[in-house]
């Protein structure tokens, strides 16, 4: 069969956005999105001078007293990035769609996964990579602001500890004006070996509290909205505390350009392959690292 490589590229699109719109509503991603404000790009890079500016209300007493922005020099520089897989004509010519529409929505996954991958990736290098401060994300910052606290251990009655510690301290971590922020701890992020002792320490019903009436509850799962498990990350018995219900979210996924797919059909007469990939154009950086905290378990 003669295949029009123009329809081709229709059908191939069709099916990608239509793969891609069911994997962007999974609830695993849909809920990593609350880790990140997405801001839009339109240069090479964007300049975050304003990171550390929370405005406060104070009583309107003479001037108004606004401080000026302090010097931060934080900047996320966008890069490209694709995905992608090849087409054998003769795929195409033997009416063999059945092959190819398995890869195409595992593009569509991959591809979704990315704003995912990119905030994996700051948030495993988070000791080492730097905040708008000119410091780690997570670091142990002059008080209240320590967010690499050590933790108690990884046991269910050890992570309900943790967490309580972990909370109060994030609702003390203060702006560059040192003022509380008001922070609510409301995600855990967690590798594959803590997920079920999270959930029974946020989920369980054991009692671990009494309310007025007598009736046994546990306040954690009144606390925290989403367990998010990572497998990529490697130390199995750390955890991660963020709050999400801010305008800016611990982290900032920029976006220069929107995906954009291609067929490449360039060398079909040579070697039969027509290459199939989706381009991007972005990055991502730290937003608030009050927002966030990391907990160590040795």
């Amino acid at each position: 069969m003669l295949f029009n490589t123009r329809i081709l590229e229709k059908g191939l699109l069709a099916q990608f956005n239509t793969a891609y719109s069911a994997m962007i509503q999974q609830p695993h991603l849909a809920a990593s999105q609350d880790l990140y404000t997405t801001v839009p790009s339109s240069a090479h890079a964007e300049r975050y001078a304003w990171l550390g500016d929370v405005p406060l209300v104070k009583e309107w007493i003479g001037d108004k007293t606004i401080g000026a922005l302090r010097d931060y020099d934080y900047e996320i520089k966008n890069k490209d990035f694709y995905s992608g897989f090849s087409i054998d004509r003769n795929e195409l010519e033997d009416e063999q769609i059945s092959a190819i529409n398995p890869r195409v929505q595992s593009l569509a996954a991959a591809v979704a996964r990315w704003p995912w991958q990119l905030v994996v990736d700051l948030i495993i290098n988070g000791t080492t990579g730097l905040a708008y401060d000119g410091t780690a994300f997570f670091a142990n910052r002059a008080a209240p602001n320590d967010n690499l606290i050590t933790g108690s251990g990884s046991t269910v009655a050890n992570l309900r500890a943790d967490l309580t510690e972990a909370r109060a301290a994030m609702m003390r971590f203060t702006s560059d004006a040192d003022r509380a922020m008001g922070i609510m701890m409301d995600t855990v992020v967690v590798p594959p070996e803590l997920e079920v002792p999270m959930l029974e320490a946020i989920r369980g019903q054991s009692i671990i509290a009494v309310d007025g009436q007598g009736q046994a509850f546990n306040p954690h799962n009144g606390f925290i909205r989403n367990v998010i498990t990572f497998p990529e990350l490697s130390d199995t018995n750390d955890w991660y505390g963020f709050a999400t219900g801010f305008p800016i979210r611990p982290f900032i996924f920029q976006q220069r350009s929107a995906i954009r797919p291609v067929l490449d059909d360039t060398q079909e007469a040579r070697n039969r392959k027509l290459d199939y990939s989706v381009e991007m154009r972005g990055n991502a950086g730290y937003g608030f690292y009050q927002m966030g905290i990391k907990v160590v378990n040795t």
